[in-house]
């Protein structure tokens, strides 16, 4: 079945590596068996998967457009297109993430929410059932319903930034200051890609130092800066990357607790921001990153950079908190505490960093033996 799965896996040539990861030229490695694989299937089979493929190439092709609307920040152009071909493709989790982004680019965040839940149940579920099973739920005992299924994980953030979306709503609206709106307009241009070419560190510094004037001012308004702020920080954007210095400027326990909020979202950069600001903040931010680690349990995934900053704010708080995270039911988070909680340097730690290591080797056995469990018939 995985060789027949992999027959159309795109065109490879005789001397190009071989898709099974072996190193080897496909001529002298796998190139026989597909080939003795395509005679072994009845034509009419063939030609149907054949077709299968050339729709999902279509289809990949038609969804790069999609993100590129989105890139471009043609918000309602990109609904309308993911729209479209979800009425074709209902259970593609690309389309469903273009439409998600849209709502929250655009400020419905009641929506975005619904849709962010609704596909982080649906992953869910779909993970629990290819484990058990072999194959999506959605996709047909005969896999022929085309899919496209994000992890659990991907849609947990997701639905974080949309929740966090609509609570900042009602707890900092959105007031009709015309000078800050003005000056986060005159901050949006950070996205012009014409005007700011440079990418990565360099594009960033670019940004930075052409804006420099407009970051001062906003920085001058304090407080009274952060809702005009945190609307920017729902789509992943180079405007979005000056969000947490600001929030920094800032200076009160409200700010420190946004971003600690914040870094939970995994945007790249955006939430590596938002750590480093929370640590600059010394033993100080401890009452809140405590706080933001006991509410949403739900959420605790998102937390692992949390609990690397407890690792580097050396103190009895930072401890105990640690110690509590060893003992979380996510190896992930069990993993993440312990290596937090070993950069402490502290002897007191070693019987929880023992019993941190006999559970994550535990939950090997468990994850080894459900994966056996779940194969399905060769």
């Amino acid at each position: 079945m995985a060789l027949q799965e992999n027959l159309f896996a795109g065109k490879v040539g005789r001397n190009d590596p071989c898709p099974c990861g072996s190193g080897k030229k496909y001529k002298k490695c796998c190139l026989s068996k597909r080939e003795e694989a395509r005679r072994s299937i009845p034509a009419e089979q063939l030609l149907e998967m054949e077709q299968r493929e050339k729709a999902r190439e279509r289809l990949e092709k038609e969804i790069r457009k999609g993100f590129e609307l989105l890139f471009s920040r043609d918000f309602a152009k990109a609904a309308r297109f993911a729209a479209l071909l979800l009425e074709s493709y209902p259970e593609d989790d690309r389309l469903h993430d273009i439409v998600a982004t849209v709502h929250l680019a655009t400020g419905d965040y009641d929506s975005a929410l619904h849709l962010c839940r609704t596909r982080w149940q649906v992953a869910r579920e779909e993970k629990i059932f290819y484990q058990e099973n072999g194959y999506h739920k959605r996709e047909g005992l005969d896999r022929s319903v085309p899919v496209h299924f994000y992890s659990p994980s991907t849609w947990l953030d997701k639905f974080w930034v949309a929740q966090r979306a609509r609570t900042y709503r009602s707890r900092f609206p959105l007031g009709d200051d015309a000078n800050l709106l003005k000056l986060i307009d005159a901050l949006k241009t950070a996205n012009d890609l014409e005007r700011f070419p440079a990418r990565q560190e360099a594009g960033f510094e670019a940004r930075r130092e052409a804006l420099a004037p407009v970051l001062a001012q906003i920085e001058a308004q304090g407080s009274a800066a952060i809702p005009y702020l945190l609307p920017l920080c729902y789509t992943f954007s180079w405007v979005s990357l000056f969000v947490p210095d600001l929030l920094r400027g800032c200076g009160t326990d409200d700010s420190i607790r946004l971003l600690a909020e914040l870094a939970m979202f995994r945007f790249p950069y955006f939430s590596q921001k938002c750590l480093q600001n929370i640590e600059s903040f010394g033993e100080r931010a401890l009452p809140q990153i405590e706080a933001v680690l006991d509410e949403d349990r739900a959420f605790d995934e998102l937390k692992v950079g949390l609990l690397a900053v407890l690792g580097n704010l050396r103190t009895p708080a930072g401890f105990r908190l640690l110690v509590e995270f060893t003992e979380h039911e996510n190896p992930y988070l069990v993993n993440a505490a312990a290596a937090a909680l070993e950069r402490h340097g502290n002897p007191e730690a070693e019987p929880f960093l023992d019993r941190a290591r006999k559970r994550l080797k535990e939950f090997d056995s468990i994850a080894g033996a459900l994966e056996e469990l779940g194969r399905p018939e060769p």
